[in-house]
């Protein structure tokens, strides 16, 4: 039994009458990772947005999303809650908007797992503690003290994961974590959801226009295009034969931007 099944999510605005997702099935299976790529605005983020129950009231979800025995879509408002955050985790893709600017990074990882966790304050700071030293950041007592303001993009990222490594969910989300950060930083999250996977037997829905960080993370991809499902399979199937003409466009122009890539760095050391 999958951990998770979708079965066509269909997102529907009802102010104007406009399908902004229209049925998107996948499953997810335990210690396992999905890629969702496309460009933006094809509803990478809407969906996953959906299956937490995170969107809009004008925004009408369908169809069903399966997730130990319950149907996520059919639970009430204090149901959904305690499911989100503690069993299924989303982490953001603008990590600095994602922390509030007006109290430090300690106190508000604290607030987050004592809630989750159900420990006292003394306890949470301990594991962030130990959870900042995984990410491999140095100093993490310094770091708790510090606002987010005063750390890095690829700093506050990883603080981001580590709050969701502490929880221990079933799933996490991650809404293109690597996209504002540099190669080197982002290498070093693509390691860190690799380590999550392999320690944690956690399992990661990984959304991203970037096909290189997909093909390294998942074992299968969702390819959208204009709120639609347009290719779904292994990723060594998608990305080797693509049958969507889109998917064929995504992969010909990452086997070109490398070409280039490489070309120019082959000149650069001649």
């Amino acid at each position: 039994m999958s951990l998770l099944e979708v079965i066509n999510l269909t997102v529907t605005d009802k102010r104007k009458n406009v399908v902004i997702v229209k049925n998107v099935s996948f499953t997810l299976e335990r210690n396992s990772c999905i890629g969702i790529v496309g460009e933006s605005g094809s509803g990478k983020s809407m969906t996953s947005k959906a299956i937490l129950g995170l969107i809009h009231p004008s925004l009408k979800v369908t169809g069903a999303a399966h997730f130990d025995g319950k149907d996520l879509f059919q639970l009430k408002s204090n149901e959904i809650r305690k499911i989100r955050g503690k069993r299924i985790c989303m982490i953001l893709q603008d990590a600095m908007s994602a922390f509030d600017p007006l109290s430090t990074i300690g106190s508000q990882m604290s607030e987050t797992l004592c809630e989750n966790l159900e420990i006292s304050k003394k306890e949470a700071e301990k594991i962030s503690i130990v959870e900042l030293n995984k990410m491999h950041i140095k100093e993490p007592v310094q770091v708790l003290k510090k606002y987010p303001h005063q750390l890095s993009g690829g700093m506050l990222q990883r603080c981001m994961i580590a709050i969701a490594i502490a929880v221990k969910p079933d799933i996490i989300i991650a809404d293109e974590p690597t996209t504002a950060l540099d190669s080197i930083n982002q290498n070093e999250v693509v390691k860190e959801f690799q380590r999550l996977r392999s320690e944690l037997d956690t399992a990661v829905i990984f959304i991203s226009h970037d096909l290189g960080v997909v093909q390294r993370l998942a074992q299968t991809v969702l390819v959208m295009k204009d709120g639609k499902q347009v290719e779904y399979g292994e990723v060594k199937d998608v990305f080797s034969q693509p049958k969507h003409e889109y998917t064929r466009y995504l992969v010909n122009t990452r086997v070109q931007l490398t070409k280039s890539f490489t070309e120019a760095m082959r000149k650069d050391h001649v």
